[in-house]
């Protein structure tokens, strides 16, 4: 008896098989633009691999790779992560890790990078670009936790430097208002009865001793202190006797 398939069965062979050739047509065009470093349309005929043939991770690699030229790393890493998932043998899942690795290097995802280098490593042992990766990235995330504790230690300074310019200005406002109260409130005893009482003034018509012999000395003209001076040469005379003279 004779077998015979079905045309819907062959319809569906047929089509699988078209379009796994269509998508190697479109990776070997993808190949020859990525060669002559010509990312931009490699990642088209890339895309076009995967559309056509969905999942196949020679596809998602070589676009990976072609988004990671173009300094697009996070669709890179995306694109490798699904290449290692669908690996084919353990070669190709050590370099699609290794690239995932790179990419999350580039977006200074130390720690990812990390375990990607070490995943591919756990697999592909002793291989030295993944293993000079691993170090470089080590090295990142050394500085990285380096400057974050440094920058968090400087931040701890600056606020205590500024919870102590708080403290100081808040003490010193609080001595200018007990200042100022204190002011406020010495009027108030003032008028309490403790006004000062205002500096009596002399009496005009009443002159020191001294001022009066003063004002008479400068009143009394030359001529007048002639005629005193000869009235009291006059009264220093003596006087004479009660007998008259004997003629």
């Amino acid at each position: 008896m004779v077998k015979i398939i079905s045309g819907v069965l062959l319809s569906i062979f047929l089509s699988a098989a078209l379009s796994a050739q269509s998508a190697h047509k479109s990776l070997r065009k993808g190949d020859r633009e990525y060669d002559a470093e010509h990312y931009k349309e490699a990642e088209k005929h890339y895309r076009d691999a995967t559309d056509l043939k969905y999942g196949d991770p020679t596809a998602a690699y070589n676009l990976g790779n072609a988004f990671y030229q173009q300094g697009n790393w996070d669709d890179a890493a995306k694109r490798f992560e699904q290449a290692q998932r669908s690996a084919p043998n353990a070669s190709f899942k050590a370099d699609a890790l290794h690239n995932l690795g790179n990419a999350f290097l580039k977006q200074q995802k130390y720690k990812e990078a990390i375990e990607a280098y070490e995943n591919s490593l756990r697999i592909r042992l002793g291989d030295a670009d993944t293993k000079q990766n691993l170090q470089i990235a080590k090295k990142k995330l050394k500085e990285e936790q380096q400057r974050q504790q440094q920058e968090q230690k400087q931040q701890q300074q600056q606020n205590q430097e500024q919870q102590q310019q708080d403290s100081q200005s808040q003490e010193k406002n609080q001595q200018q208002n007990q200042q100022q109260n204190q002011g406020e409130g010495q009027p108030q005893q003032l008028n309490q009865g403790q006004e000062q009482k205002p500096q009596e003034k002399p009496e005009s018509g009443k002159l020191k001793k001294e001022e009066a012999k003063r004002l008479l000395e400068t009143a009394i003209g030359p001529e007048d202190k002639k005629n005193a001076r000869k009235y009291r040469e006059q009264r220093q005379q003596p006087r004479p006797s009660g007998k008259e003279k004997d003629w």
